[in-house]
């Protein structure tokens, strides 16, 4: 038991520069994403799970003191990033399947993994997982209003149906982590944490190997615009962290870091059951490519984050 929590400590120590392996395993071996798609949704509950089961429940209530600046920061990420995309793709000529695409992922809540991800960085998990939260009830009044303004596609979806789904799987998750928190003691729980941390690095590199397959569908034939959006994703990405980061920066360091994080880590593939047509391939392409940097830019980011938000 004590050899498994380190290894799982250990791979959890060297997370950002063992996640991108996922990437790339996916990359080079397209059969396996086939065969590993299936279990995409399943590794997103568990990541989500482990991230909460990391929370201490007294952390919760620290966060609480910088609600407003929580509240400000959801509005920004789900209101003002999409319009800024939208100005940007008028100011830019790019294929109009493209910025629908961009639009949607600025007007969708964070990922699932967003907690974890924060966790790792060293960021404050328990203000990524009450943001992701707030964007969860939040854009199911947004996004509708966003995208019937900002696209010109018809975008069949049902927001309200997709967020209430997500909100049970989140309150379960954070449901069944706590109880298994408070099973396991507060001693217990602090002694294998940093396993945690590794499991999600684990899941993390798995998930990435799953969605891998948008990239193999479409190489052969167009590898044109596989390079079109991956560039996109990419400006998107690192664009929207910036942005967040220097509209926040004056507030509570470790609570804006995460804000900033949350900016470029959105969970467009809330859209994928209820997509269709060339919108669905699409959406499918962009969330393989955007894969790239949100396993890649935190090797960067993480030196960053740190060295702005979390030095005294």
């Amino acid at each position: 038991m004590t050899h498994f929590l380190k290894l799982f400590s250990r791979i959890g120590h060297y997370g950002t520069w063992l996640m991108p392996s996922g990437v790339i395993i996916g990359l080079l071996f397209p059969n396996l994403t086939i065969l590993t798609k299936a279990f995409a949704e399943t590794t997103v509950i568990l990541m989500l799970t482990v991230s909460i089961f990391r929370l201490d429940p007294d952390e919760i209530l620290i966060a609480f003191k910088n609600i407003r600046l929580l509240f400000c920061g959801t509005f920004f990420i789900l209101i003002i990033i999409p319009l800024l995309i939208f100005l940007a793709t008028i100011l830019i000529n790019i294929p109009s399947e493209l910025k629908a695409i961009l639009v949607a992922w600025g007007s969708c809540p964070p990922l699932v993994s967003m907690p974890g991800l924060a966790l790792l960085i060293g960021l404050n998990g328990t203000a990524a997982l009450l943001i992701l939260l707030l964007a969860t009830l939040a854009f199911t009044l947004t996004l509708p209003i966003l995208l019937a303004l900002l696209t010109d596609n018809s975008i069949n979806i049902d927001p309200i149906s997709i967020s209430a789904k997500l909100m049970i799987i989140v309150c379960l998750c954070t449901l069944g982590a706590q109880v298994l928190r408070k099973f396991l003691g507060k001693q217990m729980a602090r002694r294998i944490d940093p396993a945690a941390g590794g499991l999600i690095v684990i899941l993390m590199a798995f998930f990435a190997v799953t969605i891998m397959g948008g990239i193999h569908n479409v190489w052969p034939t167009d590898p044109s615009r596989v390079l079109t959006f991956f560039l996109a994703a990419t400006l998107v990405c690192i664009l929207a962290q910036l942005i967040c980061a220097i509209v926040f920066c004056k507030f509570d360091r470790s609570t804006s870091g995460t804000i900033a994080l949350a900016g470029g880590s959105r969970n467009l593939a809330l859209l994928l059951p209820v997509a269709s047509g060339a919108f669905y391939e699409n959406l499918w392409l962009f969330l393989a490519v955007i894969q790239i940097p949100v396993y890649f830019l935190p090797i960067i980011s993480k030196p960053l984050y740190r060295n702005i938000y979390l030095k005294k």
